[in-house]
């Protein structure tokens, strides 16, 4: 049986793979990972003997997923403070004015595990939310464990448009 971490970073993973299935975005993940859980890949097309031919545009998405649960997380008005690991928050300073910056998706479920997944004859369902974060500074940190950051509640939540508004300003 998993352990608790790799079923929520599972979770988090195939949530993430549906938004952007349902948005028309092809994903890829490798394994091992160096920073990179998965990225999300434009999908084109261009005319070819009076059909379409698909293909992958160029333009990505390279994200890094971190689950956790509403425990390890705290609300301060709209925002959502989470420590996260001074190693993860470098690698995303290091790649913020790169032509793929790297982001970080916050997929955050409830406390019991038991309310993680359900489904039915009629609709599966994933709780609770995710949120997406790029840095605002491009100070690294020189904390030995963890930084805490900060993501707006609203701005931030990764909706069914969201990929493409990531897509317009970081692609």
């Amino acid at each position: 049986m998993m352990i608790e971490e790799h079923i929520k970073e599972a979770i988090s993973l195939r949530y993430m793979e549906l938004i952007a299935a349902d948005s028309g975005y092809k994903t890829a993940s490798s394994y091992p990972d160096y920073g990179t859980d998965l990225e999300i890949k434009e999908v084109g097309f261009r005319p070819n003997n009076d059909k379409k031919r698909y293909l992958e545009t160029g333009r990505e998405l390279k994200l890094q997923l971190k689950a956790t649960t509403e425990a390890s997380i705290s609300y301060e008005g709209n925002d959502i403070k989470y420590d996260l690991k001074s190693d993860t928050y470098n690698d995303l300073i290091q790649r913020k004015n790169s032509k793929t910056p790297l982001i970080l998706i916050l997929f955050i479920l409830p406390l019991s595990k038991d309310e993680w997944l359900s489904i039915s004859d009629k609709e599966l369902i994933i709780k609770k939310c995710a949120y997406w974060f790029i840095p605002d500074n491009s100070d690294s940190t020189n904390n030995s464990s963890t930084i805490r950051i900060s993501i707006n509640k609203e701005n931030n939540l990764i909706k069914k448009d969201t990929l493409n508004f990531l897509f317009e300003k970081y692609s």
